[in-house]
């Protein structure tokens, strides 16, 4: 999980579609608020042609490099992603054990701030409406309250740095704090697929790097000379695979890359640990 730059533009669907749809949310919490807490009413019911319309899909792609937003797969890896609601819209619970409790954050159904691309995995199986907060008290129950008086103990990665509560040990997620504590616990980030397909990505840019390190310069040491005939490769293509891996550890902590967080925490303690 890293921080995510969002597009200031807001895509059109939202701000035309979405802000008349808003209206009537709000109008309708209005006039009987009692109503729109009752468990399982649908009065505030979003509209998903909206926020899942194309423009806001492939915006939202874009800016997250084709990843998921919480456990940074890509999602050509993994599934179809879902537009996500940071703040659930249709309600939330504070841990796994609650019951659903209504209104959700129906007045960010639209809001792009509040909108993420995540892989089916995170989003459904694991997060789903869960938003806990530090002071369950403090929770804003409609458009008219303050969401800065809520304390989240999920960091929201456009606004906030999740490596600040978050790292990695190896290829496993490690909690810095609270926060960490949440994001591995709601996102899922310690299930064992996804263990094993960030030790793969590790694994894969640690090779990569002790490739990029082979001095190509003529005449070869004759140990790299005897590995390149081994593999039967000529010395424009074993050049052309030692470029290749000098891309892939140059680019292997950019935001592009798959699992940068991990690979961001990894190298820094490796390079801590040498001084």
């Amino acid at each position: 999980m890293i921080r995510i730059a969002k597009s200031p533009a807001v895509p059109a669907p939202l701000g035309t579609r979405g802000a008349r749809h808003l209206k009537k949310l709000q109008e309708t919490q209005e006039a009987d608020p009692a109503a729109c807490r009752v468990a399982d009413n649908k009065l505030l019911e979003s509209r998903d042609g909206i926020y899942n319309d194309n423009r806001v899909k492939e915006r939202l792609r874009a800016d997250q490099h084709d990843k998921c937003c919480y456990c940074e797969s890509y999602f050509s890896s993994t599934s179809y992603g879902d537009v996500e609601h940071f703040r659930p819209k249709g309600g939330y619970r504070q841990d796994a054990a609650d019951a659903l409790h209504k209104p959700g954050y129906y007045w960010l159904a639209y809001n792009w701030h509040n909108l993420y691309f995540a892989c089916q995995l995170c989003n459904q199986r694991f997060k789903g409406n869960y938003f806990p907060l530090r002071n369950p008290a403090d929770r804003a129950q409609s458009h008219a309250d303050f969401l800065s008086d809520e304390q989240p103990l999920l960091p929201d990665p456009a606004t906030e740095d999740p490596a600040a509560h978050l790292s990695f040990v190896d290829d496993a997620a490690q909690a810095l704090d609270e926060r960490g504590a949440g994001c591995i616990w709601v996102f899922g980030l310690d299930r064992p697929e996804l263990i094993k397909r960030r030790a793969e990505r590790l694994k894969s840019i640690k090779q990569a790097r002790l490739l990029a390190g082979l001095d190509m310069s003529r005449p070869l040491a004759p140990a790299i000379a005897g590995f390149f005939r081994e593999l039967k490769l000529s010395y424009a293509d074993a050049v052309e695979m030692v470029a290749e891996a000098q891309r892939i550890w140059d680019t292997a902590a950019l935001d592009s890359a798959e699992f940068a967080g991990m690979a961001r925490a990894y190298f820094r303690r490796v390079a801590q640990q040498s001084q």
